[in-house]
């Protein structure tokens, strides 16, 4: 369905009306930047896990190669999402040697413009969640402007690294691996998107256990993190 309609988009003009891949990222984009989902309770919510893996850490000139997602409800993961992704230029030596992520191994594989539409459709109405989730957001938020001339920015999210904190106030760590290591948790495929994806989702999930007690609204937990994150200035 996707490749017919993209297809077809490709001969149009960004953002000319009658796009309907672009129509429906938006539509979508729109969604997830709605902040309706912090009414809800947080066993009501839904939340979806992010993570990225790309060829650098520049905002201006990387992109992503690899995009995986965690679907959350009710304490249990019920769906997933993973997928390589074609960059418009071969992936750095230094980029390689942190996630091994190769050239070879994104040959013929979809690129962002045609993963996008299936990645926020995948998301739908749920809180984003990540570990230093700004950098994800920011680096969708660029690519979506690029190809479909719509924003992510703004979207409610939470952050585990926050959440840790709010857990273990002298905590100091922002690193994934020492959350991993608190909680007892395993990750394989670490610095791939899928493997540190469900790493972080586990992470999450212990974190939510021990917050539930004192935030039952995931608008009181969003505000909370908020103000530590001004706070820290993090």
């Amino acid at each position: 369905m996707w490749k017919s309609l993209f297809k077809s988009a490709q001969r149009r003009v960004k953002g000319e009306r009658g796009d309907p891949v672009a129509e429906f990222v938006c539509r979508k984009a729109e969604q997830i930047r709605s902040s309706a989902v912090l009414k809800l309770s947080l066993s009501e919510a839904t939340f979806c896990v992010v993570d990225l893996e790309t060829t650098g850490l520049d905002l201006d000139s990387d992109v992503i190669i690899n995009a995986a997602a965690v679907k959350v409800k009710s304490r249990q993961i019920t769906k997933i999402f993973d997928t390589f992704v074609k960059p418009p230029f071969p992936v750095p030596p230094d980029s390689i040697q942190w996630h091994g992520i190769t050239d070879t191994m994104l040959e013929n594989k979809p690129t962002i413009a045609e993963v996008l539409p299936e990645l926020l459709r995948f998301i739908g109405p749920s809180i984003l969640v990540g570990h230093h989730i700004n950098f994800d957001l920011r680096m969708l938020d660029r690519q979506l402007r690029r190809y479909y001339d719509c924003p992510l920015e703004g979207a409610p999210w939470l952050d585990t690294m926050l959440l840790h904190k709010l857990v273990m106030e002298n905590n100091t760590s922002t690193r994934l691996d020492d959350l991993l290591m608190t909680y007892c948790i395993d990750c394989e495929q670490r610095h791939r998107a899928l493997g540190d994806a469900i790493a972080t989702t586990r992470v999450f999930l212990r974190i939510i256990q021990e917050l539930s007690t004192s935030y039952q609204s995931l608008n009181d937990l969003y505000s909370a993190q908020l103000d530590l994150s001004r706070k820290e200035n993090l």
